[in-house]
């Protein structure tokens, strides 16, 4: 009945370790399909629960750390400025999806990427907690490769997501994503293949179990 977070940079093949690590051990995905599933047994409407993830965090620029919330949200929210507005939708939105993720441990067997589970779980003693690497410019070349981007905007893509990834769980948990700590096991993919990465997960979980 155990359970596995994946942290993942991006290009850093860590979504491909995931798919093999779940055809591997019959493990169930956390996505938007099981969140909807899950939804139902909780006797709530699917609609209710907005899937958050890093992938979908904008990072505020400077201006807008600055201005965006002079108008601070309390009160009528109609007179929120439009990013404290969006602020709070997406901090609803980030605990309910905390919610579902500690739902989705107490069932087992799943793989749950991303999404702040390492943190929301990090005291669970049947987690295990797994960051996946590669080095930057291994990472860009397989954005290239992968989505036909010209170098820079490969680099450029890679940088951005990377930050969201950041400043997503440093905004909604607190933490620093990039603190080893924070795992059991950290995978470089530079070297290391999927493949193999998922044995290393395998035999790691049987030495937490």
């Amino acid at each position: 009945m155990a359970v596995i977070t994946v942290s993942r940079q991006s290009g850093s093949d860590g979504d491909t370790v995931t798919r093999l690590l779940c055809e591997r051990l019959g493990y169930r995905y956390f996505d938007k399909k099981l969140m909807a599933e899950m939804a139902k047994e909780m006797g709530l409407e699917p609609s209710e629960i907005v899937d958050m993830s890093a992938d979908q965090h904008k990072v505020k620029g400077v201006l807008e750390r600055i201005f965006g919330n002079f108008q601070t949200p309390f009160g009528d929210p109609s007179s929120w400025t439009l990013v404290a507005r969006h602020e709070a939708h997406e901090a609803l939105s980030v605990e309910r999806v905390r919610s579902m993720i500690e739902a989705a441990y107490e069932q087992g067997n799943v793989v749950i990427v991303g999404r702040g589970s390492q943190v929301a779980l990090a005291h669970k003693p049947d987690v295990l907690h797994v960051r996946i690497v590669a080095p930057f410019e291994t990472r860009v070349k397989r954005w290239q490769a992968r989505a036909t981007l010209t170098e820079e905007e490969a680099q450029h893509r890679t940088r951005e997501r990377d930050q969201a990834h950041i400043d997503f769980v440093q905004q909604f948990y607190g933490v620093d994503i990039v603190d080893p700590a924070l795992y059991d096991l950290v995978i470089g993919t530079e070297k290391i293949t999927p493949e193999g990465a998922v044995e290393l997960i395998i035999k790691a979980l049987e030495l937490l179990q």
